[in-house]
């Protein structure tokens, strides 16, 4: 389901940033007030991983661009581009709609290990990067 709200070129631009230029340590975006497009809310440039769950509001959906660091179970140095749907249980159902239909024209254009998360403990980063592992096999 399309929901017609369009992925700003600002919003590239910061995906770009964090992707190739590795600018940022992520980036994150929402819907405009407006309902028309997704626009860039922060851009942060060093954070860990506990501060980054901690700047996601409770109750607000959002979209995040994180370049995530791990180690492999060989021990080696990775790292990956994660495209983060955060969307938590406590968000109203309008919201939560326009969220779930806007994600497909933002994942498009946003390439990157993509992870739905709904809750904090959802963002675990060992299970995090248990998944990303699993895929990387």
């Amino acid at each position: 389901m399309a929901s017609g709200i369009k992925v700003t070129d600002d919003v590239m631009t910061a995906y770009d940033e964090v992707n190739k230029g590795h600018k940022y340590k992520y980036v994150t975006f929402k819907v405009a007030e407006n309902e028309t497009e997704i626009i860039v809310e922060s851009k942060t440039k060093e954070s860990t991983w506990d501060q980054f769950q901690a700047s996601l509001p409770a109750n607000e959906p959002r979209w995040c661009v994180y370049d995530f660091d791990y180690k492999t179970n060989e021990g080696q140095d990775r790292d990956k581009l994660v495209i983060i749907r955060w969307c938590p249980d406590d968000v109203g159902i309008k919201k939560r709609m326009i969220h779930s239909s806007s994600s497909d024209a933002l994942m498009k254009k946003c390439k990157g290990f993509q992870y739905q998360a709904n809750d904090r403990s959802d963002l675990n980063f060992e299970e995090v990067r248990g998944k990303i592992l699993a895929t990387s096999q």
